[in-house]
Order: structure tokens, then sequence, then C-alpha cells
């Protein structure tokens, strides 16, 4: 492979992936690469006499028509054979195409070719590495190729070569030095694709000195930072409070929304009106109220005074978009000049000094090794370190490698202000708009707030998930089984056999190695002490295990009657505890006297060592804290054990959690900011109700509520039907009760096909009911929620199909957006009621019954009311929407909270009722009706 190697780049469509079952090729394309450009390209259709599967018919639109008069794949193999000869092999996923093809060239009497190959999906993820999806129909719509036939061979193959072309520009973009470290990783890449990138640093421009914006540190290349210049006067002085005015402000570029100018309004004054003091708000925007820009625009002009604007939404992708509409809309297209920062914890931050270290290091994991050269492409490219900008597993090793962690490093980092979080602070003096997320911000409140000038404004979006993460926060855990896991992981560090341990490196050092002897004899102590902990605590909590459950509610009395009874145990895990933290100290002193004398790979691995004992430690600590926050049980108002099938202790985690949260959300949050603004497209259940007042810490006489109207007409888009017979939902499912719910899908969808969201509170109905309907006649993509993949999979799984059927839980209630005008069926087979004999909800139920509060109105219905409208908001995205929402509950008719549901799920939508036929009926007629209005 050189500078003038001719490069077949290969596309084939077959009836399948499975030699085995003796799949063939249906479709043959090749495009030719060299010197920089396609210079020619062949393809042909193939018939061997072998039918095309249906589904693979809808992906390609190749059928037995088709290729009725093509070539049988002998009579064009000597052709074949003979383009490919003496070509490097290029291909979009090449372990597939290119065994697949020599399989069938010997199939029919020629060799393999022997010639090396290539894989574009390997080189994208590295020189591309932070795009979302690595898919040839996304690769080309990023980067604009044409591609007009996607799984049209031809058209794959001719955007497969233009990638190829891409990639080949962007190695020769980047400086030769990123090249050689990504080189020096030594990566295992499928077929020859490692020499692809050899020949790529063999050819680039040698240069003295880096391109422009990048600047080269301690051996990494990285790109230079610049701090924002000072901010310019934004385009529009006056805030428009008139319709008149804000149509004259905006013309062209935000769409007149009444709504939208009412939240304007409410804002702006509320600040600028000097007649009163402001109050915190609380805004129910509905979707497609534009609720974004309704807080945006007037705080933009109350910022221009110089103080900051904080907001906290529920996500870290929520965070992103946010920005993204600081960037577009408020600033290129409204005329704003405001900096705004996405900022979160630490660990979500590349940590250069550990990365520096990693990378010279063999961790003999390929994932690993790939992701450093990932992340050494991306160094040139980021402006943040944010690592979540490169989409890496959250669980992958490397992160737990590379980004910050609590426990204290050797030294300070060596790369000073280009230290990514050092950065990260800097860029917070001179931003007007930070966005948080809700964990972040409630963790951080005090320490972000002393770093920002005045007292800055916050919107809390998405406000309903506030309260879960105050309540998660007081939320405690104890992993039974963390000492042993970490206790293992250190002894890995220190006597592993596959690569250096930790003995081998310090036994030229005798002071070393006798410390780490003194320290695996203490880890063995507290090890052997731990598990006989864990065997007592188990017979004294008197835990009967369950196939039908994971948790189980667990007595105090009996927690308190343990720690009694182990009281000298503890006292003695405590004191080992302090014994091996004595010991690390001891040992890092030593290898901080030794400094110069330790290699790159060998300084990892006292990296590696320390953050396992320190986990070891922490397991420890949590264990201590948990028990005594046992012993102080006024303040805890649940306690319940998490089991795996096995019932093994080391499996198991104790949980305890306290629901008050008075004053909690004030104390930790609220005492910081000027009076706040909660937002969100889902708040209410009713104008009268608590709920929402109780729940975010908020009273009544310094809070100014405002419900805005939806922009749908909902008369007129939506069809809710409620089915009139219906068995009672079952507390644990059972075959009738499974059967009503698949038949009934089934029916409301044969009746017009569409896709259609069916939304669970209950992963075990959605697994019962999945069985029923995969495969059934007629029916076409089943996916369901634990089955299908995650929840992004199974949205990416259902795009372009014509009608399928997505069976959701938990996020698909509210966390997923589907294409405008897509969705158009919604069927919710029970009232999302919180389990009421589940462990938690036991345990809020006597902490509400405490409070002199009915558990069921207070706490159950409002929640399921927020889920429900949640779970509808799914439908209707935008004016040009429609679709049909179905209930399967009657308890809604029957039951005299059911009006109360009804009424807030949208006052002006009017439910009708049947039976499950006369709901197919309906349903037909409402999407006939619909699209002939159309």
């Amino acid at each position: 492979m050189d500078s003038n190697s001719k490069y077949a780049v290969v596309d084939m469509e077959t009836t399948g992936t499975d030699l085995r079952r003796d799949d063939r090729i249906i479709q043959f394309s090749v495009s030719f690469v060299q010197n920089g450009k396609i210079s020619s390209t062949f393809s042909t259709y193939v018939n061997d006499g072998v039918a095309i599967p249906r589904e693979i018919t809808e992906l390609t639109g190749i059928d037995q028509t088709t290729i009725k008069t093509a070539p049988s794949f002998d009579q064009l193999a000597p052709q074949i054979y003979q383009m490919l000869r003496g070509t490097v092999f290029v291909a979009h996923n090449v372990n597939f195409d290119f065994p697949f093809l020599n399989h069938h060239l010997e199939r029919v009497g020629f060799p393999s070719l022997e010639i090396e190959a290539i894989d574009t999906v390997t080189l994208s993820q590295i020189f591309f590495p932070t795009l979302t999806s690595y898919r040839l129909s996304d690769l080309s719509a990023h980067f604009q190729i044409q591609h007009q036939h996607p799984h049209s061979s031809a058209s794959d193959a001719d955007a497969t070569a233009q990638l190829l072309l891409r990639i080949a520009q962007r190695m020769q973009d980047l400086p030769n030095a990123t090249l050689q470290s990504l080189l020096a990783l030594d990566l295992k890449l499928p077929q020859q694709t490692h020499e692809f990138i050899k020949m790529g640093a063999k050819v680039h421009p040698k240069h003295d000195h880096l391109p422009a914006g990048l600047i080269e540190l301690e051996g990494l290349v990285l790109k230079k930072h610049h701090l924002p210049a000072a901010a310019q006067h934004n385009r529009l002085a006056k805030f428009p409070l008139s319709k008149k005015q804000k149509e004259r402000d905006f013309a062209g570029h935000l769409e007149w929304r009444a709504s939208q100018s009412k939240m304007m309004n409410l804002i702006y004054r509320n600040f600028a009106d000097g007649k009163q003091p402001a109050r915190n708000l609380l805004i129910e925007a509905p979707t497609g109220s534009g609720k974004t820009l309704g807080y945006l625009v007037p705080l933009a002009f109350l910022s221009q005074s110089g103080t900051p604007v904080v907001i906290s939404t529920a996500t870290i992708s929520l965070q992103e978009q946010l920005q993204t509409v600081v960037q577009e809309q408020l600033n290129q297209d409204l005329g704003f000049h405001l900096q705004s920062l996405v900022l979160k914890s630490k660990r979500h931050y590349l940590d250069l000094s550990r990365f520096a270290t990693a990378v010279v290091a063999d961790d003999s994991n390929h994932l690993s090794q790939f992701s450093k050269a990932q992340i050494l492409v991306w160094l040139t490219e980021t402006e943040t370190g944010d690592l979540d900008e490169l989409h890496i597993p959250h669980n992958a090793a490397i992160l737990q490698q590379v980004n910050y962690q609590s426990e204290p490093q050797f030294t300070d980092s060596e790369f000073g202000d280009y230290d990514f979080w050092h950065w990260q602070m800097q860029r917070l003096q001179t931003t007007d708009i930070i966005i948080v997320n809700h964990h972040y911000l409630y963790q951080n409140a005090t320490r972000l707030t002393s770093q920002l000038t005045g007292i800055p404004y916050l919107v809390v979006d998405e406000a309903h998930h506030l309260p879960e993460v105050a309540f998660a926060a007081q939320r405690q855990e104890w992993w039974l089984g963390a000492v042993k896991a970490n206790v293992g992981r250190v002894r890995n560090d220190i006597f592993q056999t596959h690569e250096q341990n930790l003995t081998e490196i310090v036994q030229r050092n005798r002071n070393l190695s006798a410390n780490l002897q003194r320290l695996v004899a203490s880890l063995t102590q507290i090890e052997e002490q731990q598990q006989q902990l864990l065997q007592n605590l188990i017979q004294s909590l008197q835990v009967r295990f369950t196939q039908q459950a994971n948790v189980i509610g667990v007595s105090a009395a009996k927690l308190n009657q343990f720690m009694r009874q182990q009281q000298v145990e503890l006292k003695h895990q405590e004191q080992q505890a302090r014994r091996l933290e004595q010991l690390l100290t001891t040992i890092n002193q030593s290898l901080g006297q030794t400094d110069g004398q330790w290699l790159a790979s060998e300084y990892e691995t006292f990296l590696r060592f320390n953050e396992h004992v320190h986990q070891v430690l922490q397991g420890l600590a949590q264990m201590q804290l948990f028990l005594r926050s046992v012993a102080e049980q006024q303040s805890v108002d649940g306690f319940w054990l998490r089991y795996g099938a096995d019932h093994d202790p080391n499996n198991m985690r104790l949980e305890l959690a306290r629901f008050d949260t008075s004053t909690r959300l004030h104390k930790q949050i609220y005492q910081y900011f000027k009076p706040i603004i909660f937002t969100g497209a889902v708040l209410f259940t009713s104008k009268k109700s608590q709920y929402i007042y109780d729940q975010l810490d908020l009273r009544r006489n310094n809070t100014r509520m405002k419900r805005l109207a939806a922009d749908f007409d909902y008369q007129k888009q939506v069809q809710l039907m409620i089915a009139e017979n219906t068995p009672m939902p079952a507390v644990v499912e059972n075959e009738e009760y499974v059967a009503f719910v698949a038949n009934s899908i089934q029916k409301i969808y044969h009746a017009q096909p569409v896709p259609t969201l069916v939304l669970f509170n209950s992963l075990e109905l959605i697994q019962a009911v999945y069985a029923k309907l995969h495969d059934q006649a007629g029916i076409g993509m089943v996916l369901a929620a634990g089955i299908s993949g995650s929840q992004s999979k199974i949205i990416r799984r259902s795009e372009g199909k014509k009608a399928p059927i997505i069976l959701g839980a938990n996020g698909f209630w509210e966390g997923v957006d589907f294409p405008p005008n897509y969705l158009k069926s919604i069927i919710i087979p029970r009232i999302p009621f919180a389990a009421p004999d589940s462990p938690l909800m036991r345990a809020r139920a006597h902490y509400l019954k405490q409070q002199n509060k009915n558990p069921f109105t207070s706490y159950s219905l409002p929640h399921a009311i927020i889920e429900m409208k949640q779970g509808i908001g799914r439908l209707l995205r935008r004016s040009d929407d429609h679709g049909i929402i179905t209930i399967l509950d009657n308890r809604i008719l029957t039951k005299r909270y059911g009006k109360q549901i009804l009424t807030a799920l949208e006052e002006n939508l009017t439910a009708k009722t049947g039976s499950i036929t006369e709901i197919q009926q309906q349903q037909k007629e409402f999407l006939l009706k619909y699209n002939q209005r159309k």
C-alpha cells in the first residue's frame, strides 16, 4: 500500500449475512479511487436463482423482477476477480464484505483475493470521533455526500469512495505529531486498516511548525484556548412588550406565538417592574408553545446589566440542545451576543495529566487503545475537553483512566491553563448564560454562584425532575460486595500474570516491597472480616427471598440489632481501614521520593493501584456511613434490600430513603439566586393541587403560577378513546390480563396500521405482551424496551418503517421525540400508578400518613396524572401533527378520581368511550377523515 495504490471500494447487496445459510450476492458494485479521485465504476445485479427475502426487498428495493435477466455469480466471477487483483479492497465494514466475496469466489472455483483491505467504518470512528453515528447514510448526510439510493450497492460504493477521500484529507490536515502518536498505540484494526494510517503518515507533509490554532504540550497536540472577546452590544436595547413590537423586532426570525409572548412578558415584567418585588414564577408551557425562547429572550435583555443567567435542565443531552438554541436562535437569528457555557461535574472532562500517562501505557485493552486514538484526534478539535463529545459508553474502562477523579494525584497538572477543568472555571468569569443539569445544580449551587458576579437569575427547566434529584441526593446505598470486588482489583494490580504487576515493578526497592506485603496482609484481614459481617447481616435481617421480586423491605429494628451485636467487629473494620490508608500513604511517599526512576507504564500501574485501594476505603466508609444513618433513623423513612437471582450477598445493595425535602431545595439552591423561574411542559395536575408546590419546596404567597394555553387544536388534531369494558389491571401479570392487552393492541392496530407507541409502567408486562405480538401476521415491526435495545436504538430502528409498534416504558413517557408528523397512535394499557406494594411506595405512604396526608391523593394520583400528560405529549409536537390516544383502563370512567385525570389531561379534549370494536371503527374514521381534510 503506497501513495500510488489503486483502491477498489466495494459494496454488495445480499440475501442475508449468514454464509452457513448459503446467503448470496444479488448486487455487486465497485468504485475505483486513485490519486485522490474516483477514476471509474462498475455495477451489476446478480441472479443465482435464489429467492430474495421480503425484508431484503423492503430494504434494498431489489426483487425477483429486478434480477430476472442478470448474470449469475459464476458468470461474473472472472471479471470481478480480474478487476480487483492488485488493488486495495475497501468497504464500509470490511470484515463482512471481504470474506463474503472471497467465499463466493472460492465457491465458483476462484482463489481468495490475497490483497490488502481496509475498513472505512473504523477510519471514520478514529478521524471523525465526535459523530453520533457511523452508518453510511448518516456519514453521507454529515459530509453532504450525494447518496441518492441508500442500500443500492452502486450508490453505497460511490458514497464510500467519497468518504475514503474525506478520511484521507482529514489525515493530511492533522499534525504529523498526532499521526505518530496514533501509530505508537499499535492499534488492532480490521485487516490492513492500520497500514493505511501508516501510509498516510508516511506521505504526510512534514512541517517544522504546527498548523495555526494548535499547540503542543507534554507530547499532546491541543487546540489553542482563546477567551471570548468582550460582549458586543446586542441589536435590541429595549424589550418589545407588544405584539407589534415583537413582530417588528423579530421579523423573519421568530414566528408569533401568543403563549410564547405571554411567557416573555411575564418574565420580563416580574424582574424589570420596580414597583413590587419579584416573585418565583411557576410556568407550565405546553409542547409547541416555544418555551425555551420564551424564557431566553427576556433574560437576554435582563442580563445586559451584567447579571449572569443560570439555566438548569434535566439531562446532559438537553444541556447540549439548550446551548444550540442560544447560539443559533438567540444569537445568530435574533441578534444577541451572549456567551454560553455548558457546565457538568468534573468526571465528564478529560484530565490531560492522566491521559498523557495513559496514552503511552499499553493496557492490553483493544477498546481502550482505540478510544485513546479517538481522543488524540479530538484534542485537535475540542475547546472544552468534555468527554461526552466523544459518545464513548459511560461504562467504558478508558473513561476511568482519563477523566478527573476525586482522589489526589501525585503532582499538579503540568498543563497549566490548558487543564480543561481550570479552563472551564476561567470561562465562567466571562459567560452570560451557564447551562447546568439539575444534579450539578443541587450539588454545586454554592460553589457556582460564588464565582459569578452579583446574584444570578435561575431558570429551572423540566422543573418536575428537580424533586427527584433532591430525593436521590438524600438516598443512601451500601453495596455489600464493594469491598470484596475492589480488593480483587487491588490484588490483580499486585499479582496479575498477563502483564507486568506491581510486585515485579517494586521488587528492586526493598522498603516499597515490604510495605506492599503489609498492605496485602491488611487487605486479606479486611476481606475476611467483611465476608463474616455480611453473613451475620443476612442472618440478622431474616430475609425471605422470592423469585417474584428483587426488592424487599428491611426492618430498622433488625438493622439496629445487627449493629449492637457487631460493634466489636465494626470497630475493628474502622481500625483496619485506618491501617490500610496509612500503608497507602507510606507507599505513595516512597513512590514520590523515587519518582524519576519509573517508566510511564509503571506510573500508570501506580495510579490504577491507588484508585482501587481508594475504592476499597470508600466501600468501608460507605458501610460505616450507612450504618450511622441507621442509628440516626429519625431522619430515615424507609429501608430495603435489592438482590439478584443468585441471592449472593456480594450482589446485594441496602438502600435507605428520606422523603422530607421541605426547605432542602431552598437551602441547597434557592437562597443563592434571584426569585426563580420554574417551567416545563407538564407541571400541574389541577389549579388547586398542592402537589407541585410540595415537590418543589415552594410557598404560594411568594410564587406566581401561570398555565399557558397550548397552540394545538385538540378537538381537530386528537381523538381520545377509552375502552369501557376492561379487566382490572393485575398486581402480578396474569395470562388473562396479558391476553386482553395484546389482543386490544392488535385489533386497534389492524383497524388502521400506523406508527404506534404503547406506554407501559411495567417491564414485566412489556415482555409478556411482546411475546404475544411478535411475529403475528399482519403486524409490522414490533420493538420493545428491555428487549430490542436501548431507547435510542429502538428509535433508530423504527425510522423509515411504515407502521412499527413500539412497546415503551420509563423514558418513553417523556424522554423521546419522534420525527414530526410520524407517530399517529398512543395506547396506554393502564393508568401509570406506582406499584403500591413496592418497598419504596410503602415507605413513602408511611411517611405521608405521618404528615397527616393521604398518600393516594397527595402523591400517587398527581404523579400518575403528570406521567399520563407527559406520555400523551409524545403525540403532538407541531401544529400539523395528529393522532389517536387510546386508554385501556376503565377506572378512568368508573372511579371518582377518573374525572380529575380526564380534566387534567386537556380541558378541551373530549373523550369517546366504547368497546374495542367501536374504538377500532372510530380510529379508522378519524384517520381517514383527517387525511382527507389535509
